[in-house]
């Protein structure tokens, strides 16, 4: 069965400010994308966005499809090895405390208990080569449109879609 591929990213500009985030899923050779912004947003929400609302965007992929999900979020990858005792533990973390971003982690903890979801970091600073530098500079649009038009999500045009670089 041939495994579905996506990557994420997601920035703010401060604790609580503009925030942009997109994703790019690549399945049987066709690459499509989706990119947003928020206003008052934070750098967690931003990063977890897109991971939710990649694996919310699988209505015509089969449920026993791997999925594996590139991402260079230290929050997401530090959670996601966590959700199995978040969601035993009453979704409090290590120190007693609630998890942030709750209503997003079991969201993500819902879709993972029933699709194969493998997390891979990825770097940082990717290059505009890679599929993660072209979700990169993505986010990076969506959060410097949101500072001009406000809140928006929509589908990366197919034409910017045709420079995706498939890993």
């Amino acid at each position: 069965m041939t495994s579905l591929r996506i990557w994420t990213d997601g920035l703010c500009t401060d604790s609580r400010g503009f925030g942009g985030w997109a994703y790019v899923r690549l399945w049987n050779g066709e690459a499509r994308g989706v990119a947003g912004g928020e206003r008052q947003a934070t750098t967690p929400r931003m990063e977890l966005t897109p991971v939710l609302r990649a694996l919310s965007d699988l209505s015509d992929i089969p449920v026993a499809t791997p999925i594996t999900l590139h991402s260079d979020s230290a929050v997401l990858m530090g959670g996601a090895g966590q959700i199995g005792a978040w969601r035993t533990g009453g979704w409090l973390d290590a120190k007693g405390d609630p998890v942030a971003e709750r209503d997003l982690w079991e969201q993500i903890a819902a879709v993972t208990l029933v699709r194969p979801v493998t997390f891979v970091r990825v770097s940082s600073t990717p290059s505009d080569r890679h599929p993660e530098g072209f979700v990169a500079a993505w986010s990076d649009f969506a959060r410097e449109k949101c500072k001009a038009a406000g809140a928006f999500t929509w589908a990366i045009p197919k034409p910017n879609m045709a420079k995706f670089p498939a890993a």
